[in-house]
Protein backbone atom coordinates (compact mmCIF):
# COMPACT_ATOMS: atom_id res chain seq x y z
CA UNK A 1 0.00 0.00 0.00
CA UNK A 2 1.32 2.85 -1.03
CA UNK A 3 1.82 5.98 1.25
CA UNK A 4 -0.53 8.70 -0.74
CA UNK A 5 -3.38 5.77 -0.24
CA UNK A 6 -2.65 5.54 3.09
CA UNK A 7 -2.68 9.61 4.21
CA UNK A 8 -6.06 9.81 2.39
CA UNK A 9 -6.99 7.23 4.12
CA UNK A 10 -6.03 8.48 7.10
CA UNK A 11 -7.27 12.14 6.29
CA UNK A 12 -11.01 10.41 5.21
CA UNK A 13 -10.42 9.12 8.96
CA UNK A 14 -10.20 12.30 10.99
CA UNK A 15 -12.70 13.72 8.55
CA UNK A 16 -15.56 11.31 9.54
CA UNK A 17 -14.53 11.22 13.41
CA UNK A 18 -14.81 15.37 13.20
CA UNK A 19 -18.36 15.24 11.75
CA UNK A 20 -19.24 12.75 15.20
CA UNK A 21 -17.55 15.06 17.38
CA UNK A 22 -19.59 17.80 15.76
CA UNK A 23 -22.84 15.81 15.57
CA UNK A 24 -23.25 15.20 19.03
CA UNK A 25 -23.41 19.24 20.00
CA UNK A 26 -25.29 20.02 17.27
CA UNK A 27 -28.48 17.60 18.04
CA UNK A 28 -27.81 18.87 21.72
CA UNK A 29 -28.18 23.04 20.71
CA UNK A 30 -31.34 21.68 17.87
CA UNK A 31 -33.04 20.02 21.33
CA UNK A 32 -32.17 23.03 23.41
CA UNK A 33 -33.96 25.37 20.01
CA UNK A 34 -37.05 22.87 19.35
CA UNK A 35 -37.67 22.46 23.16
CA UNK A 36 -37.99 27.09 23.63
CA UNK A 37 -39.78 27.24 20.48
CA UNK A 38 -42.43 24.97 21.81
CA UNK A 39 -42.82 26.87 25.37
CA UNK A 40 -41.34 23.77 26.55
CA UNK A 41 -39.32 25.34 28.26
CA UNK A 42 -39.68 29.36 30.19
CA UNK A 43 -37.64 31.49 28.30
CA UNK A 44 -36.72 33.46 31.42
CA UNK A 45 -34.46 30.12 32.64
CA UNK A 46 -33.55 28.51 29.71
CA UNK A 47 -33.25 31.25 26.16
CA UNK A 48 -33.18 29.92 22.58
CA UNK A 49 -30.62 30.12 20.91
CA UNK A 50 -31.25 32.51 18.41
CA UNK A 51 -31.93 35.21 21.50
CA UNK A 52 -28.65 34.54 22.89
CA UNK A 53 -27.04 35.40 19.36
CA UNK A 54 -29.02 38.29 19.12
CA UNK A 55 -27.51 39.25 22.66
CA UNK A 56 -23.95 38.49 21.60
CA UNK A 57 -23.99 40.50 18.86
CA UNK A 58 -25.46 43.40 21.01
CA UNK A 59 -23.19 43.30 23.65
CA UNK A 60 -20.55 43.38 20.58
CA UNK A 61 -22.02 46.53 19.44
CA UNK A 62 -22.79 48.38 22.78
CA UNK A 63 -20.90 46.64 24.94
CA UNK A 64 -22.22 45.69 28.86
CA UNK A 65 -21.67 46.95 31.84
CA UNK A 66 -20.08 50.87 30.62
CA UNK A 67 -17.11 48.47 28.70
CA UNK A 68 -16.86 46.91 25.08
CA UNK A 69 -16.72 43.17 24.68
CA UNK A 70 -13.08 44.01 23.38
CA UNK A 71 -12.76 45.22 27.22
CA UNK A 72 -14.34 42.50 28.57
CA UNK A 73 -12.41 39.76 27.20
CA UNK A 74 -8.90 41.64 27.54
CA UNK A 75 -9.31 41.83 30.81
CA UNK A 76 -10.23 38.01 31.18
CA UNK A 77 -7.26 37.17 29.05
CA UNK A 78 -4.99 39.06 30.82
CA UNK A 79 -5.52 37.80 34.08
CA UNK A 80 -5.85 33.69 32.67
CA UNK A 81 -2.25 34.80 30.69
CA UNK A 82 -0.67 35.85 33.92
CA UNK A 83 -1.42 33.22 35.75
CA UNK A 84 -1.61 30.36 33.02
CA UNK A 85 2.21 31.23 32.10
CA UNK A 86 3.82 32.00 36.13
CA UNK A 87 1.86 28.87 36.81
CA UNK A 88 2.80 26.66 34.45
CA UNK A 89 6.54 27.76 34.54
CA UNK A 90 6.47 27.35 38.54
CA UNK A 91 4.46 24.33 38.58
CA UNK A 92 7.18 22.94 35.85
CA UNK A 93 10.31 24.28 37.71
CA UNK A 94 8.98 22.37 41.41
CA UNK A 95 8.05 19.26 39.86
CA UNK A 96 11.42 19.05 38.02
CA UNK A 97 13.19 19.51 40.99
CA UNK A 98 11.03 17.25 43.41
CA UNK A 99 10.78 14.62 40.61
CA UNK A 100 14.43 14.48 40.33
CA UNK A 101 15.69 15.65 44.16
CA UNK A 102 14.39 13.21 47.01
CA UNK A 103 16.02 16.02 49.30
CA UNK A 104 13.66 18.84 47.78
CA UNK A 105 10.67 16.39 47.22
CA UNK A 106 11.21 15.56 51.02
CA UNK A 107 11.26 19.40 51.65
CA UNK A 108 7.82 19.81 50.06
CA UNK A 109 6.36 16.77 49.77
CA UNK A 110 4.09 17.54 52.70
CA UNK A 111 2.91 20.56 52.15
CA UNK A 112 1.89 19.48 48.74
CA UNK A 113 -0.17 17.00 50.22
CA UNK A 114 -1.89 19.32 52.62
CA UNK A 115 -2.74 21.80 49.86
CA UNK A 116 -3.60 19.26 47.09
CA UNK A 117 -7.26 18.22 48.90
CA UNK A 118 -7.82 21.82 49.46
CA UNK A 119 -10.14 23.49 46.68
CA UNK A 120 -8.79 26.68 45.44
CA UNK A 121 -12.32 28.68 45.87
CA UNK A 122 -11.49 28.12 49.44
CA UNK A 123 -8.49 31.08 49.72
CA UNK A 124 -10.46 33.30 47.75
CA UNK A 125 -11.40 34.72 51.54
CA UNK A 126 -7.57 34.87 52.79
CA UNK A 127 -6.71 36.14 48.96
CA UNK A 128 -8.50 39.38 49.47
CA UNK A 129 -7.35 39.98 53.32
CA UNK A 130 -3.93 39.37 51.94
CA UNK A 131 -3.81 41.20 48.28
CA UNK A 132 -7.49 42.99 48.33
CA UNK A 133 -9.86 43.13 45.70
CA UNK A 134 -7.88 44.31 42.88
CA UNK A 135 -5.93 42.21 40.07
CA UNK A 136 -3.50 40.52 42.20
CA UNK A 137 -6.24 38.67 44.16
CA UNK A 138 -7.73 37.45 40.80
CA UNK A 139 -4.20 36.24 39.51
CA UNK A 140 -3.43 34.45 42.64
CA UNK A 141 -6.29 32.50 42.86
CA UNK A 142 -6.05 31.51 39.11
CA UNK A 143 -2.66 30.80 39.66
CA UNK A 144 -2.25 28.62 42.42
CA UNK A 145 -5.66 26.53 40.81
CA UNK A 146 -2.92 25.27 38.00
CA UNK A 147 -0.10 25.49 39.73
CA UNK A 148 -0.08 22.61 41.93
CA UNK A 149 -1.48 20.70 38.45
CA UNK A 150 0.84 21.55 36.39
CA UNK A 151 3.38 20.55 39.12
CA UNK A 152 1.99 16.96 40.48
CA UNK A 153 1.74 15.85 36.52
CA UNK A 154 5.74 16.75 36.32
CA UNK A 155 6.15 15.12 39.02
CA UNK A 156 4.70 11.89 37.82
CA UNK A 157 6.65 12.26 34.86
CA UNK A 158 9.77 12.32 35.97
CA UNK A 159 9.48 9.53 38.69
CA UNK A 160 7.52 7.76 35.14
CA UNK A 161 11.37 7.98 33.69
CA UNK A 162 12.17 3.97 33.18
CA UNK A 163 15.40 3.40 35.46
CA UNK A 164 16.80 1.13 33.04
CA UNK A 165 17.33 4.12 30.71
CA UNK A 166 18.91 6.31 33.57
CA UNK A 167 21.44 3.18 34.22
CA UNK A 168 21.79 2.78 30.61
CA UNK A 169 22.63 6.62 30.80
CA UNK A 170 25.20 6.15 33.24
CA UNK A 171 26.99 3.15 31.82
CA UNK A 172 28.04 5.21 28.95
CA UNK A 173 29.55 7.73 30.88
CA UNK A 174 26.66 10.20 30.85
CA UNK A 175 26.96 13.57 33.40
CA UNK A 176 23.90 13.95 35.76
CA UNK A 177 22.86 17.30 33.45
CA UNK A 178 23.31 15.15 30.27
CA UNK A 179 21.00 12.25 32.06
CA UNK A 180 18.06 14.61 33.09
CA UNK A 181 18.02 16.68 29.47
CA UNK A 182 18.07 13.93 27.23
CA UNK A 183 16.52 11.12 29.34
CA UNK A 184 14.60 12.10 32.13
CA UNK A 185 13.28 15.57 30.57
CA UNK A 186 11.91 13.99 27.24
CA UNK A 187 10.33 10.83 28.74
CA UNK A 188 8.60 13.40 31.36
CA UNK A 189 7.33 15.78 28.73
CA UNK A 190 3.99 14.29 27.63
CA UNK A 191 3.21 14.11 31.26
CA UNK A 192 3.88 17.92 31.10
CA UNK A 193 1.95 18.99 28.40
CA UNK A 194 -1.13 16.76 29.81
CA UNK A 195 -0.99 19.19 33.12
CA UNK A 196 -0.19 22.18 31.14
CA UNK A 197 -3.67 21.69 29.27
CA UNK A 198 -5.62 20.50 32.40
CA UNK A 199 -4.25 23.74 34.23
CA UNK A 200 -5.55 25.90 31.43
CA UNK A 201 -8.97 24.23 31.30
CA UNK A 202 -9.28 24.71 35.27
CA UNK A 203 -7.73 27.89 35.01
CA UNK A 204 -11.21 28.88 32.65
CA UNK A 205 -12.98 27.50 35.23
CA UNK A 206 -11.72 29.59 38.28
CA UNK A 207 -11.72 32.18 36.24
CA UNK A 208 -15.25 33.55 36.96
CA UNK A 209 -15.08 32.82 40.71
CA UNK A 210 -11.87 35.36 40.94
CA UNK A 211 -13.95 38.23 39.12
CA UNK A 212 -16.45 38.09 41.46
CA UNK A 213 -13.81 39.67 43.69
CA UNK A 214 -14.90 42.82 42.61
CA UNK A 215 -14.42 44.88 39.63
CA UNK A 216 -16.48 45.97 36.76
CA UNK A 217 -14.69 43.61 33.58
CA UNK A 218 -14.43 40.74 32.91
CA UNK A 219 -16.80 37.36 31.14
CA UNK A 220 -16.77 36.53 35.10
CA UNK A 221 -18.18 40.01 35.66
CA UNK A 222 -20.90 39.90 33.08
CA UNK A 223 -22.10 36.38 33.84
CA UNK A 224 -22.28 37.67 37.64
CA UNK A 225 -24.00 40.92 36.61
CA UNK A 226 -26.05 39.06 34.26
CA UNK A 227 -27.43 36.64 37.19
CA UNK A 228 -27.90 39.18 39.64
CA UNK A 229 -30.46 40.71 37.58
CA UNK A 230 -31.75 37.71 35.31
CA UNK A 231 -30.35 38.75 32.14
CA UNK A 232 -29.85 35.22 30.99
CA UNK A 233 -29.50 35.81 27.89
CA UNK A 234 -26.50 37.89 28.38
CA UNK A 235 -25.33 35.15 30.84
CA UNK A 236 -25.54 32.78 28.66
CA UNK A 237 -23.15 34.82 26.73
CA UNK A 238 -20.39 34.99 29.39
CA UNK A 239 -20.55 31.36 29.75
CA UNK A 240 -20.35 30.38 25.91
CA UNK A 241 -17.66 32.75 25.49
CA UNK A 242 -15.46 31.26 28.11
CA UNK A 243 -16.23 28.25 26.94
CA UNK A 244 -15.29 28.96 23.07
CA UNK A 245 -12.19 30.52 24.63
CA UNK A 246 -11.01 27.89 26.35
CA UNK A 247 -11.67 25.07 23.68
CA UNK A 248 -9.30 26.92 21.39
CA UNK A 249 -6.97 27.40 23.95
CA UNK A 250 -6.29 23.94 24.15
CA UNK A 251 -6.47 23.22 21.02
CA UNK A 252 -3.58 25.35 20.52
CA UNK A 253 -2.23 23.41 23.26
CA UNK A 254 -2.53 20.63 21.48
CA UNK A 255 -1.03 21.20 18.47
CA UNK A 256 1.83 22.91 20.59
CA UNK A 257 2.14 19.41 22.26
CA UNK A 258 1.63 17.07 19.46
CA UNK A 259 4.79 18.92 18.09
CA UNK A 260 6.78 19.53 20.98
CA UNK A 261 6.74 15.79 21.73
CA UNK A 262 6.07 14.51 18.45
CA UNK A 263 7.80 11.11 19.80
CA UNK A 264 4.82 10.05 22.02
CA UNK A 265 2.67 6.97 20.64
CA UNK A 266 5.48 6.32 18.30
Amino acid sequence: MSKKTIDRGVFQERLVLGMFSLLTPLVLLMAWQLAVSFKSIDTLFLPSLTDICSEFVNIAKNGYGGRSLIDHLAASLSRIGIAFIVGSILGIALGLLMGYYKYVNAAFSLITEILRPLPPLAFIPLFILWFGIGEVSKVMIILYSGLLIVMLNTISGVRACPEQKILAGYSLGASDRAIFLNIILPSALPQIMTGVRIALSVDFGILVASELLGGDNGLGFIIQDAGTFFNTKALFVGIFLIGFLGVIFDRLLGMISTKLVHWEGK
